[in-house]
């Protein structure tokens, strides 16, 4: 993708059922897996109480979409999914949508952000922890439990993230580092035994000290180092 094409894609808020059909087989072109897709008639009830749906369009290609929906807490919307087709990626597309729904929270009194991510995907954690200034609040273990697609089959451990949308980002005072094992997103797709070990390395690291109150702050993709700070 250009530079000129990425500036020339659209945005839209997807109501009807209509609209919404676009995002299963997206999903299912992102990530495979397609039985974990979200169906159309869950999106229509989610929104109706309150999410919001945005797509990315280049013409009439769909090309991007992100969905959230209302939480427990009235101030919190859990943005479940971010999708952003192969060839549209490395252009601030996904930035872009994640900053649409947030503006969208704004506008309908929602003050927080919450999702979750793989935290072997450091791509993602640069995007959700430096570039939007989100911090890991949770560690999960297997929180979806076994899914295909990207995934590979491995144990689907999970980083909770939240972007306060108002005011300053919490002020932390002491750090520390944590490695993560070397591994490509193509070993973790395919289920390999570097996908296995990585998982498992991290979450003996990660999820005591995220139990024990230190909290994601950032990450080094290139390191392969994520910061926790207390």
């Amino acid at each position: 993708m250009t530079v000129d094409q990425a500036s020339s894609i659209v945005l839209r808020e997807l109501r009807s059922a209509e609209e919404l059909a676009v995002m299963p087989p997206f999903e299912r072109l992102v990530w495979g897996g397609g039985d974990d897709c979200v169906s159309v008639n869950m999106l229509v009830a989610c929104l109706e109480e309150g999410g919001v749906a945005i797509g990315a369009f280049a013409g009439e290609q769909v090309v991007a979409t992100v969905f959230g929906f209302r939480t427990f807490e009235p101030h919190v919307l859990h943005s479940h999914y971010l999708a952003v087709h192969p060839d549209f990626r490395r252009h601030g597309l996904g930035e872009r949508l994640k900053r649409q729904q947030a503006q969208w929270c704004l506008q309908h009194g929602i003050s927080a952000m919450r999702w979750t991510f793989d935290p072997l995907q450091l791509g993602n954690a640069h995007l959700n922890l430096n570039k939007l200034g989100a911090f890991g609040v949770t560690y999960h273990v297997n929180h979806y439990g076994t899914m295909g697609g990207i995934n590979g089959g491995l144990p689907s451990d999970r980083l909770t993230v939240q972007w306060e949308l108002v005011g300053d980002r919490p002020v932390f005072s002491e750090t520390c580092a944590v490695v993560v094992p070397p591994v490509t997103p193509e070993q973790i797709a395919n289920g390999a035994p570097e996908g296995l070990h990585a998982r498992v390395t991290l979450r003996d690291e990660m999820a005591p000290l995220m139990a024990d109150g230190w909290r994601t702050t950032a990450a080094d993709p290139a390191a392969r180092i994520y910061t926790l700070a207390r």
